[in-house]
């Protein structure tokens, strides 16, 4: 199955977009994330492909000589549910970057 975006992550990320109807890849060491990075670099029907910054973080040569070549799929870097670069967010920090309601604890 093709789609406009795909996404290389952990788990949780990509669940978290297969629910917004994106394809991906769960990956979890260097080895998964070169070998998804090089056949999802290799069906430009995916016009976006979007990467967690850990998976960016294996494959920094690759994404860097992926870049330069500017073909699609264009490669887009997107925070994992950690937040930017391992800091970790709360449940009520991720509503309200997704929704603007901040949810208070009444206690």
């Amino acid at each position: 199955m093709s789609s406009a975006y795909h996404i290389i992550g952990d788990k949780d990320t990509v669940l978290g977009y297969c629910f917004a109807g994106v394809t991906g890849e769960v990956v979890e060491n260097d080895e998964q994330a070169r070998e998804a990075f090089r056949l999802a670099t290799a069906k430009p029907h995916n016009g976006i492909l979007m990467i967690t910054e850990a998976v960016e973080d294996m494959l920094q040569e690759e994404v860097m000589a992926y870049r330069l070549k500017a073909t699609p799929p264009f490669l887009t870097v997107v925070e994992d549910i950690w937040g930017k670069r391992g800091k970790r967010r709360t449940l009520q920090d991720l509503i309200f970057a997704a929704v603007g309601i901040r949810i208070v604890d009444e206690k």
